[in-house]
């Protein structure tokens, strides 16, 4: 096998093995002036790192281990039949233009919640309120 066929075998798999599915929603939670906001990103990169502002379906405040969407501390979802939004922060308890609030906040200070999100890839991560 000649290299010139090597190489393409390699960038097939490589392409293969890239578009089975998405990255994971990476949220990292910040503490600022009292509020919660969280941080969302998706690394796209194979070899090298390629972070992107992910396209995000549901933002949802859970209890550990509960994840039913009628039982959430806060949840929202982007408004009409759009599949998904860019969006690369929120405050927990305000609304980003383009979203509307399924669950209202009722989250208690001083517990652990799980964060998650949705859309094109999912993540979660838990942090303390």
């Amino acid at each position: 096998m000649n290299a010139a066929v090597k190489l393409l075998s390699v960038i097939g798999a490589m392409a293969l093995l890239s578009s089975c599915s998405p990255p994971p929603i990476d949220i990292a939670v910040e503490k600022m002036d009292g509020r919660m906001i969280l941080r969302l990103s998706q690394n796209w990169g194979i070899i090298f790192s390629d972070r992107r502002v992910p396209c995000v379906r549901e933002v949802g405040l859970y209890e550990p281990e509960n994840h039913d969407r009628s039982k959430a501390a806060w949840l929202i979802e982007v408004k009409s039949d759009i599949q998904c939004l860019n969006l690369a922060s929120v405050t927990v308890g305000k609304l980003p233009t383009g979203w509307q609030e399924v669950v209202r906040l009722s989250a208690s200070g001083g517990r652990v919640y799980t964060i998650r999100a949705h859309g094109i890839g999912w993540g979660k991560t838990n942090a303390k309120f």
